[in-house]
């Protein structure tokens, strides 16, 4: 790596700094690398040099720290990134190939409920081996993973392509990703950077709002419906902490909506949240709306509880009738828990994701091969439907 006069002044602007002190300062990098005889790559420390930051904000800004490097300073580190093509040192060991026939595929695995997941992963298998290409799973399930992991980039130069799976990748990061020629697929999240070639998003929430109105109020004539979804301080998916959760927000607004067709008044207090998709959090939350409803006035009992998971949902209805409370319980999700335990539910059809997403992370790679380009960004749903069992009332 070798920086022109152009790019030198560039820096040397972009951080209101002298010309001949940028210049001086990477020619003393460029000298201590050779006297040590040392790769000449650019590295946290020829960064702080240059910018005058200390190696510690570089360092937080690379691993998207939030609140540790101030906004005109992200803008400036960013391209100061694209000029040096600064790469994560572990990434900068392996040279990419062509033609691996090897994908990547990174998912919180090891999360409480990782069912989905692994379904939508089941999804991408089915169709990556039609057409003969093996795939590297990689569990990221904590923010602190997904920095690491980013920051460290393990699947460069071993895998053509990267599917994302509920992961936000900022900017910074999709830079260093697109000088490597790297097509990325994101699932359940939007990015908009390049090499991002498809977003696979979640439909609307129609279906739920179609299981709530449709069935289990207007067929089934429930008036008193509680909802169960996630406290909203805890993200559905590791996407950005600053943006708003749109899946979760949706699925309430559902919830809402479907009451005010038919006339039933909103009730804050039957809305139930759980901290995250478990069993654990299943059997507290029951415990909450038993107690509840064992408050009320007979004409104002619960009728159904409405469950954004069906790990939620499996809790309460095992729980309900362990109590021999015969409320009405519908998931979402449709794994197959939700089959051995007879649960309504909405299917997100998870496999069908899957083959889509690798469907658009091949076409990338062989749009990418023939035009030495990215393909232009799509986005692209795949829509839920209701799966009708017993847990709603209606006959197994």
């Amino acid at each position: 790596m070798f920086l022109d006069e152009s790019a030198l002044t560039e820096i040397a602007i972009l951080f209101e700094r002298d010309p001949r002190q940028v210049g001086d300062v990477y020619q003393t990098w460029l000298n201590d690398r050779r006297a040590r005889n040392r790769p000449v790559t650019p590295d946290i420390k020829l960064l702080a040099a240059l910018s005058n930051l200390s190696t510690a904000s570089i360092s937080n800004f690379l691993r998207n720290k939030p609140g540790s490097v101030s906004r005109e300073n992200m803008v400036r580190l960013a391209r100061l990134v694209e000029l040096v093509g600064y790469v994560p040192s572990s990434a900068a060991q392996s040279l990419r190939g062509r033609h691996r026939q090897v994908i990547g595929v990174a998912a919180p695995l090891s999360s409480i409920s990782p069912d989905f997941y692994l379904e939508i992963f089941a999804g991408i298998k089915q169709e990556a081996d039609l057409l003969g290409y093996r795939q590297i799973l990689f569990d990221v399930t904590t923010p602190t993973s997904r920095d690491d992991f980013f920051d460290s980039m393990p699947f460069l130069g071993i895998v053509d392509g990267l599917i994302a799976i509920g992961l936000h990748i900022d900017d910074s990061r999709l830079r260093i990703l697109e000088r490597q020629q790297l097509p990325v697929v994101a699932v359940h999240n939007r990015l908009s950077h390049p090499p991002v070639a498809a977003n696979v998003l979640p439909a609307s929430e129609h279906a739920l709002q179609n299981l709530i109105d449709q069935h289990l109020i207007r067929q089934h004539g429930y008036r008193r419906l509680a909802l169960v979804t996630l406290d909203p301080s805890n993200p559905l998916k590791m996407g950005d902490a600053e943006r708003k959760d749109w899946t979760r927000q949706a699925r309430i607004d559902a919830y809402r909506n479907a009451l005010a067709a038919n006339g039933l008044p909103l009730d804050e207090s039957l809305i139930f949240t759980a901290a995250e998709h478990s069993f654990v959090e299943g059997y507290q939350v029951f415990d909450r709306i038993y107690a509840f409803d064992q408050s009320l006035p007979p004409a104002e009992r619960i009728q159904a509880i409405v469950c954004t998971s069906d790990t939620l949902a499996a809790a309460i209805l095992t729980t309900a009738r362990r109590r021999d409370w015969p409320v009405a319980v519908t998931g979402f999700d449709n794994l197959p828990l939700a089959e051995l335990l007879d649960i309504t539910t909405v299917e997100q059809r998870a496999r069908d994701v899957g083959r889509l997403a690798f469907r658009h992370l091949y076409n990338a790679l062989v749009y990418h091969r023939r035009t030495g380009e990215f393909p232009p960004l799509v986005e692209e749903s795949v829509d839920m439907r209701v799966v009708v069992r017993s847990s709603c009332g209606c006959a197994p």
